[in-house]
C-alpha cells in the first residue's frame, strides 16, 4: 500500500494542501477553534510521517540523522525556555501537548520537519553547501517572523515581553545554521517529493492565518 502511496506525489501533496486549508478554516472559527488547537501536535506528526513515507531508500544515516536533529531541536528548545539565554523569554503553553522540563516532546518533531523540508526545497536550487546553510537560517527566521503571531493566538508559547524580541529571530538564525551544517553529515543530497512542497504548504498556512487573524 505505502508503494502505491508513493507512486502519486502530486496528488499526495493536493491532500496534504486540502488537510491545511481546513486547517485555516477550523482555526479561524471560534466554535472549532479549540478542536483544531487540539490537533495541531498530531497535525506535526501526520506531516512528519508523509515526509518520511516519500523518502527515498532510507537507511541507518537517515534514521540516525533524523533522531539527531529531533534530539538537538528539543534539547535547544530546552535550554531556551528555563534560561531564556538562547531565544530570550518565553513559555510554552499548552496547545503543544505533554512536556517534559517545560517543553513539549513535539517541538522536536517541529523542528526535524522545518530542517529537513526547507533543506530539500533549497537543494532544488544549489548544491553549494555554504549557500545551503545561509539560505536555510534566512528561510527558517522567514518561516518563524510568520510563526510567531499565529502561535502567540493559538497559545503554542507566549513571550514575557512583546514585541517579540530581535534576540529570537537572531537565535533563530544562528541555530538553523548549525542544524543545517550537522544534517550535511547525514544528508548529503535529499530525494523527496513531498519535503519542499511541505515546506510551502505550511508557510502558506501561517500566512493565510495571519491575514485572517488580521481582519477579524
Amino acid at each position: 500500500m505505502l508503494e502505491n502511496v508513493r507512486k502519486y506525489p502530486v496528488a499526495t501533496t493536493v491532500v496534504i494542501a486540502i488537510y491545511y486549508a481546513v486547517g485555516v478554516i477550523g482555526l479561524s472559527l471560534e466554535v472549532s477553534m479549540m478542536l483544531f488547537k487540539n490537533l495541531i501536535p498530531f497535525t506535526l506528526l501526520f506531516s512528519l510521517y508523509f515526509v518520511w513515507l516519500f523518502q527515498e531508500n532510507p537507511g541507518k544515516q537517515f534514521y540516525f540523522g533524523w533522531l539527531t536533529i529531533f534530539l538537538l531541536g528539543f534539547l535547544v528548545e530546552v535550554l531556551g525556555v528555563n534560561t531564556g539565554f538562547i531565544f530570550g523569554e518565553y513559555t510554552y503553553g499548552k496547545t503543544l501537548g505533554f512536556k517534559l522540563w517545560n517543553t513539549p516532546l513535539v517541538i522536536g518533531v517541529n523542528w526535524l520537519l522545518l530542517i529537513y523540508s526547507s533543506r530539500a526545497l533549497i537543494g532544488i536550487f544549489t548544491r553549494s553547501r555554504w549557500l545551503t546553510w545561509l539560505a536555510g537560517g534566512a528561510l527558517m527566521v522567514l518561516y518563524d517572523i510568520v510563526l510567531e503571531p499565529i502561535a502567540i493566538r493559538l497559545d503554542m508559547w507566549n513571550w514575557y515581553l512583546s514585541p517579540v524580541p530581535v534576540q529570537n529571530y537572531i537565535a533563530w538564525f544562528i541555530v538553523s545554521f548549525i542544524f543545517f551544517v550537522i544534517s550535511d553529515l547525514f544528508f548529503k543530497r535529499i530525494e523527496n517529493k513531498i519535503a519542499p512542497a511541505m515546506f510551502i504548504v505550511q508557510f502558506i498556512f501561517f500566512v493565510t492565518l495571519n491575514i485572517v487573524y488580521y481582519f477579524t
